[in-house]
């Protein structure tokens, strides 16, 4: 079994971090027979690369070969910015602008890297545009998704660092959150006290890949857990109120949420709340590695509508985590997957009642060789997020 006193790390990855990812790239690569994978993905080229970057009309292209380093397509504003950030080998391939005289465009040189009898694997969310000017016989696989599902120890201990971030933010909302309390202000200083820790902690932090945020649904809109609330909405007296605290801290994304009440837990929201909390630890008895994450899902929500709330599941169990905070692996119906050691993946059956509110709380939970174990640490009970006033 994994350790429980897993460490927590705040450096770059290494250039052998980095190899071995695009070693797993390739076993997939040669299985599925592809002479070049192409990602266009600025999650996939960060995740192989270390470089970051926002998409627009200048495209930036990792070209993969089956041996040698990968070719970068790059404008020539940004390649020193590229070359600042990687920390793996890369052949850059630059391009002066966008648009550009004839023969000069991004996709001249492009064209010019890859074989028209190739077999070329793209993404399957490339642009039409990218995967039209590709060359070769192209096949769509997302094999760099699939090599991120399972977790290196060095991404394991970069996240259970993001944690460490993030139950500090759940501290502060918790100490600071009373009736009356405006969104905005709750939102600031949360996010203020995770964004000084992750400087603190890792002064040379990306802030492309650092996005932090603190928030909180009062009961009015808490049975609603994607509308936004605005910036003046005051928390009420009662509950169910649901925070929801996370992010990316320097590219690794995490979340963690609760349900708590100021002053008093009204008397109808107390059944919901026990069923919420007995779904959750279903789920976290039923999963193991080998356990196919469909059928927790089903067995999940087939116990909350047991408990006479079927008709108030309105999302899955839980999904993955990684360099984004949502991303494969999938604990949902019809994801016929198996947990496997080195998974990381939120934990999170929700109840949403109109009238009453929401009730969920969220784990960020790595999956060990005999079970599972949550990264993230907050109040759990119903008498200890019952806030004083």
């Amino acid at each position: 079994m994994m350790s429980s006193k897993l460490k927590p790390i705040t450096a770059p990855p290494s250039k052998e971090e980095l190899s071995n990812r695009l070693d797993k790239v390739r076993i997939l690569m040669e299985k599925e027979n592809l002479d070049y994978y192409i990602s266009f993905d600025p999650v996939n080229i960060y995740y192989l690369t270390n470089f970051a970057h926002y998409i627009h009309e200048r495209p930036f292209i990792l070209v993969i070969t089956k041996k040698g380093a990968p070719k970068m397509v790059v404008p020539l504003l940004e390649k020193i910015h590229v070359e600042t950030r990687a920390r793996c080998d890369l052949e850059y391939v630059d391009y002066y602008e966008f648009p550009a005289p004839e023969g000069k465009n991004w996709y001249d040189y492009y064209h010019t890297l890859i074989e028209k009898s190739a077999k070329v694997g793209i993404e399957s969310a490339m642009p039409m545009g990218i995967a039209e000017q590709t060359p070769g016989n192209k096949i769509v696989t997302d094999i760099i998704d699939e090599v991120r599902i399972i977790k290196s120890d060095y991404e394991i201990g970069r996240t259970v660092h993001a944690c460490r971030v993030i139950n500090k933010g759940m501290k502060v909302l918790l100490k600071i959150c009373r009736p009356d309390s405006l969104e905005f202000a709750i939102y600031s200083e949360v996010s203020d006290a995770m964004q000084k820790k992750v400087i603190a902690d890792i002064p040379t932090a990306n802030l492309m890949v650092t996005n932090l945020k603190g928030a909180v649904w009062p009961p009015k809109i808490s049975h609603d857990p994607h509308k936004i609330p605005t910036i003046f909405e005051p928390m009420e007296e009662g509950g169910p109120h649901v925070s929801i605290v996370g992010g990316q801290v320097d590219g690794y994304g995490v979340e963690i949420e609760r349900t708590f009440f100021l002053g008093n837990v009204p008397e109808n929201t107390k059944k919901p709340f026990e069923a919420m909390m007995e779904a959750r630890a279903l789920a976290y008895e039923l999963i193991k590695p080998g356990v196919n994450m469909g059928e927790v899902d089903t067995k999940v929500r087939d116990f909350i509508a047991d408990r006479g709330y079927g008709d108030k599941i309105i999302h899955r169990t839980g999904h993955g985590l990684g360099i984004t905070g949502h991303e494969a692996p999938y604990i949902a119906e019809g994801y016929n997957r198996k947990f496997e050691p080195g998974m990381l993946v939120s934990i999170e059956p929700g109840i949403y009642i109109p009238g009453i509110g929401g009730f969920r709380h969220s784990d960020s939970v790595l999956i060990t060789n005999e079970g599972c174990q949550k990264l993230t640490r907050a109040p759990e009970e119903l008498e200890e997020l019952t806030i004083s006033i």
